[in-house]
């Protein structure tokens, strides 16, 4: 049971990673910007943010694949994840209208709805990173397909849900002020 759960753990760390290295990557001014008006770094150092963050997220991505290093890869991911979050509170006390441009260009302020989802991010990358520890290095998974393929598809549905935060906290928020609609 425990080689699914570290399966779809896996798969939540790789597609989630993978999909914001690539809309940091895709996107690197806007990432930049966002950076620089968090506040939270020195201005020099946001030409490295850009560029380390997205190969970071890259390798962690890939990382939690290799059996010896997947504690360590999922251990970073959580630790990355924490400092994410940390940031992301930092902004929301201090008010700073800004987007997080986590998974690249975003119009979406950063909010509450971030903050859970990096904490369900950090929970899923803590969580496996225990399983792995249980499991041993090395651990091969069994070839029991049905399994595999639920463990595959809840994955993909809670690593959409952590990918599409923007757009669910648009839908669920209360709606900015809107300009009334003429009747006719």
């Amino acid at each position: 049971m425990n080689e699914y759960l570290e399966l779809a753990f896996r798969s939540v760390v790789t597609i989630v990673f993978a999909a914001s290295a690539v809309g940091k990557a895709r996107a690197p001014q806007e990432f930049a910007a966002a950076v620089r008006e968090m506040r939270v770094a020195p201005e020099r150092l946001t030409g490295r943010i850009v560029l380390a963050v997205p190969l970071l997220e890259a390798a962690l991505a890939a990382a939690v694949w290799v059996p010896a290093a997947a504690p360590w890869a999922y251990a970073l991911a959580a630790g990355l994840t924490a400092v994410f979050t940390a940031v992301l509170v930092s902004v929301i006390r201090r008010r700073i209208d800004t987007a997080c441009s986590c998974f690249g260009v975003s119009a979406t302020p950063v909010g509450t709805a971030h903050v859970v989802r990096n904490c369900l991010l950090f929970a899923v990358a803590a969580a496996g990173c225990a399983t792995a520890l249980a499991g041993g290095p090395g651990s091969a998974y069994s070839a029991h397909f049905p399994e595999a393929l639920l463990s595959i598809f809840a994955a993909a549905c809670t690593s959409i849900l952590i990918i599409a935060t923007d757009v669910l906290a648009d839908v669920f928020s209360s709606p900015s002020k809107a300009t009334p609609r003429s009747s006719s």
